[in-house]
C-alpha cells in the first residue's frame, strides 16, 4: 500500500567490523543521490587509515564523508552531545542540497544517541559490557563525568555517601541500583544535581511516552509513528544491520588483520608511539585510557615496538624472540578485533534494539546477511536497495525475519530484554548479599552458597543451643535434688 514518502528520512547502515558497512554505505548514497556521515570515533581522528579501518579515497565513488578524519591524536575524544550536535548540523546541511543523509560506524552508541531524542539522558541503564579499556568504551561519557564531579564534589565521594545521598533526594532511584554500583548510583544523583529532578519522576515519563508510542497506529505512515509521540526516534529511519555467520566474521576479521600488517600497520603503530613520546614531554601527556590510544593494534604491538627500540635483536637468538613476540602481537590484534565485533552486535541485540521496540520502530530494523561475499548482490545490495526505495516512497516494507535464515535466526531474538523488569534492592540478611531483581533474588535462595550459610548458621545456633540445654538440664536436676521429699 502506497504511503506518504517520509519527511525528513534517515538511512542507518550498521553492523560489527568487517561486515561491509562503509561498502554498503556508498554504494546506496551513490544509487539514492546520499551523503555519508561516519558514526566511528576511532575513523574521527586524522591519518592512520590502517589502524582505524578508513575506506579508502578511491572506494568513496566521489560520496562526500563527513566527521572523518578530522581529529588530531593528541585532542580528546568527541563527548556523545558533540556528536549529537555536529551531526544534526550536518544532516540538516545535507537535506538543504536536496541528498539523503546516511549514517554509517561501528560506535554505535554514538549512533544511538543521534536517533533516539531521550537516549543522552536514558543512558543511566547503560551496560558496560565493553569494557572500561576497551574501544567500544563509552569515554566521552566519562570526561562528562569528571566536570560533573569537579562542580559537586558529592560525586566524588565515598560510595556509600553518594548512596546515602540519592536514597535522600531520589529513594525510588536508589532501590533499583546496587550500593555498590557507583556509576549507577553516581548517574542517578548527577541528573538530579543538574536538572533538579528525580531520575525516578524523568524515566517515568519516557517510559509513559515511549509505552504511547509503541501503540498499535491506525495508519502506519512513518510520517505519524513518528509525530505521535515526543520522544522515539527524531526522524524516520530506516536501519540495516549487517551481519555474518561467526565461524565465517571471525576468518574475514583474521585475514583482515594479516592485510592490515601487509600494508602497514606496524609502521602506523610506530608512529603512533613516537607521536605519544612526543606528547608525553609536553604539558599535554597522552591519557592511554581515552581516544585513539585505545585503538585495536597499538597496545597489542607495543611489546613488539618497544624490543624492536631496545636494540636487542641483533644476534639469532634475539632475532626468534622478536619473531615470536611479533607473532604473539599480531594473534592479539586478531582476538581483540574479533572481541569487540562480538560487543558491537552485542550492542545492536541488546541496547539498540530494545530502544526500538521501546519505541514501537522495531520494524525498521532489517539484517542483511553478507556471510557469503560473492554473494553480495543478491544477498546484500539489491535486498538494501528494495528496502531503501520502498522506505523512500513510502511504501509497506516486508516482514524483516522474512529477508534470510539468519535475519530469521537474530530478529527473533532481538529486542525482548528485561528491561521492564522490576528492580527493587532485597538483603538476604544470612548472607549479608544485595539482590536487584526476582530472577536475581530467586536464584540466590537456591543457590549452593545460600544453603551452605543457611545450614552453618543453624549448625552454630544449635552449637550455642547446647550449653544452654545443658545447663538448664543441670539446673532441673538440681532443683529436683534439693526438694525434700520425707513425709511429715
Amino acid at each position: 500500500m502506497a504511503l506518504r514518502p517520509p519527511d525528513k528520512p534517515l538511512l542507518v547502515v550498521l553492523g560489527a567490523t568487517g561486515t561491509g558497512k562503509s561498502k554498503l554505505a556508498v554504494e546506496l548514497a551513490t544509487k539514492f543521490n546520499g551523503e555519508i556521515i561516519n558514526g566511528d570515533a576511532m575513523q574521527m581522528y586524522k591519518g592512520l587509515p590502517i589502524i582505524t579501518n578508513k575506506i579508502p579515497e578511491g572506494e568513496r565513488n566521489g560520496i562526500p564523508h563527513h566527521l572523518l578524519d578530522f581529529i588530531a591524536l593528541h585532542e580528546k575524544p568527541w563527548k556523545v552531545h558533540q556528536f549529537v550536535k555536529e551531526s544534526l548540523r550536518v544532516v540538516d546541511e545535507i537535506r538543504e542540497r536536496g541528498k539523503l543523509p546516511i549514517l554509517v560506524g561501528g560506535t554505535h552508541y554514538y549512533s544511538h544517541a543521534l536517533l533516539f531524542k531521550d537516549a543522552i539522558l536514558g543512558r543511566e541503564d547503560k551496560d558496560k559490557e565493553e569494557g572500561e579499556k576497551e574501544q567500544e568504551q563509552d569515554q566521552s561519557d566519562d570526561d562528562d563525568d569528571d566536570e560533573s564531579d569537579h562542580q559537586w564534589p558529592i560525586l566524588s565521594r565515598p560510595t556509600n555517601e553518594i548512596f546515602s545521598k540519592l536514597e535522600e533526594v531520589d529513594p525510588e532511584s536508589a532501590s533499583r541500583w546496587h550500593p555498590k554500583d557507583r556509576r549507577k548510583i553516581q548517574t542517578a544523583l548527577r541528573i538530579w544535581l543538574r536538572s533538579g529532578r528525580k531520575a525516578s519522576d524523568i524515566y517515568a515519563e519516557q517510559q509513559a511516552r515511549r509505552t504511547d508510542s509503541a501503540r498499535p497506529s491506525t495508519s502506519s505512515d512513518p510520517n505519524d509513528q513518528i509525530s505521535k509521540s515526543e520522544t522515539g526516534l527524531r526522524f524516520p529511519t530506516l536501519l540495516l544491520w549487517l551481519e555474518a555467520e561467526d565461524a565465517v566474521l571471525k576468518e574475514r576479521l583474521n585475514r583482515r588483520v594479516d592485510s592490515m600488517i601487509e600494508d602497514g600497520l606496524i609502521s602506523e603503530a610506530r608512529l603512533m608511539a613516537q607521536v605519544e613520546a612526543s606528547l608525553n614531554k609536553t604539558d599535554n601527556p597522552v591519557d592511554r585510557t581515552k581516544g585513539i590510544w585505545i585503538s585495536i593494534g597499538y597496545k597489542e604491538l607495543e611489546p613488539y615496538l618497544q624490543l624492536e627500540e631496545s636494540g636487542t635483536h641483533k644476534n639469532q637468538e634475539s632475532n626468534s624472540a622478536q619473531e615470536k613476540i611479533l607473532h604473539e602481537a599480531i594473534e592479539a590484534v586478531k582476538a581483540g578485533t574479533r572481541q569487540y565485533a562480538k560487543r558491537q552486535n552485542r550492542y545492536i541485540r541488546v541496547r539498540l534494539a530494545d530502544a526500538l521496540a521501546d519505541a514501537g520502530q522495531l520494524r525498521q530494523l532489517f539484517l542483511l546477511d553478507s556471510t557469503k561475499l560473492d554473494q553480495w548482490e543478491s544477498m546484500v545490495l539489491q535486498p538494501a536497495e528494495r528496502l531503501a526505495s520502498s522506505f523512500l516512497e513510502g511504501n509497506d516494507l516486508p516482514d524483516p525475519a522474512t529477508l534470510s535464515p539468519l535475519a530469521e535466526k537474530w530478529l527473533g531474538k532481538v529486542g525482548t530484554g528485561n528491561n521492564n523488569a522490576k528492580r527493587l534492592a532485597r538483603t538476604c540478611e544470612v548472607c549479608n548479599k544485595v539482590l536487584m531483581t526476582d530472577h536475581e533474588w530467586d536464584g540466590h535462595l537456591s543457590s549452593r552458597g545460600h544453603k551452605n550459610t543457611v545450614a552453618a548458621q543453624k549448625r552454630r545456633m544449635r552449637q550455642l543451643d547446647q550449653p544452654l540445654e545443658s545447663a538448664s538440664a543441670s539446673a532441673s536436676t538440681t532443683e529436683t535434688s534439693n526438694i525434700d521429699t520425707s513425709m511429715p
